[in-house]
């Protein structure tokens, strides 16, 4: 298999895994009630976790293009990755341990009063602006998974 016909197989791959993304993300979102933001966060940090594989594919080997050309599960798990590094970048805003302008801002739902773990879904981003900061770093999480990793890290040496 020549790496053009490689990389052909794992572009088809990727947008029928993206197109399941995205009819599983609608589906998940329109039933997630009030755990809409933390599924949507999920959600985008897959697609980020596809962006930039997708966007890391010319610096692979022939080799290496050819074995994920045969693996699914080698294109399903950056994006899955992706997904929980966006949720634990989610739980560090509502903590109130990564805080900032460039940051969104996190409250808690109105009118509901939930006690014990569930707590931490039950929050929403404080405005528009807020929500599109959450976006943006929901996405970054999935894209470039190793700046999560860092500020684990960084969080972690302190």
């Amino acid at each position: 298999m020549t790496r053009q016909q490689g990389l052909k197989l794992v572009w088809r791959k990727l947008l029928l895994l993206f197109i399941v993304l995205l009819g599983l993300s609608t589906i998940a979102a329109l039933q997630a009630g009030p755990f809409t933001v933390p599924v949507l966060t999920f959600i985008v940090g897959n697609i980020g976790g596809y962006v930039g594989m997708h966007r890391n594919l010319s610096n692979l080997s022939d080799a290496e293009i050819e074995e994920l050309s045969g693996s699914w599960l080698g294109l399903v798990i950056p994006s899955l990755v992706g997904g929980i590094l966006a949720c634990l970048l989610y739980t560090l805003f509502i903590s109130g341990i990564i805080s900032g302008e460039l940051f969104p801002k996190i409250v808690p739902d109105e009118g509901l009063s939930p006690e014990g773990f569930e707590a931490i879904f039950l929050q929403h981003a404080d405005g528009p602006s807020e929500y599109a900061k959450l976006i943006f770093w929901a996405f970054v999480a999935g894209f470039n998974q190793k700046y999560v990793v860092d500020v684990v890290e960084s969080i972690k040496s302190r």
